[in-house]
């Protein structure tokens, strides 16, 4: 019996010691994205799933000045910084991935975009546009 306890003691000491991770079944977290022509990182940003909707903000570019603008930007958003600007909108679960609308800022163009986790939840697959203007990207999970 002390033997059960103890050992009982020890898993659950064990279980807190280890780091807290992300939810990999949700897309909420923050991501790397890197650059669709050159595979180099590009962008972080920070997805949000509240009230069953998905939402996104950019967080910074990965390797550029923290107060880039957003100059190709339409609307509102022309010449705002990038950072904190939300760029995933009315994301919405449809059984298998997201559906939302996401502004491009490398174009400033808004258009539908679909996401899905990988089984791993470590990447999630961003696809957006339509023929030869559609981009397919890989995100990866940072936190």
């Amino acid at each position: 019996m002390t033997f059960r306890i103890l050992g009982a003691a020890l898993l659950f000491s064990a279980a807190l010691a280890l780091p807290a991770s992300a939810d990999t079944s949700s897309p909420a977290g923050q991501w790397r994205i890197y650059h669709p022509l050159t595979n180099e990182p590009f962008m972080i940003v920070e997805i949000e799933v509240e009230n069953s909707e998905l939402e996104g903000q950019i967080v910074g570019l990965a390797d550029g000045p923290r107060d880039a603008i957003c100059w190709s930007c339409i609307g509102e958003n022309r010449n705002k910084p990038l950072a904190g600007m939300e760029f995933i909108k009315n994301g919405k679960w449809d059984g298998r991935g997201w559906t939302a609308v996401m502004m491009r800022p490398a174009t400033g163009m808004v258009s539908p975009a679909y996401f899905a986790l990988e089984a791993d939840g470590e990447v999630l697959h961003m696809t957006t546009g339509r023929g030869p203007l559609q981009v397919d990207q890989r995100w990866q999970r940072i936190k």
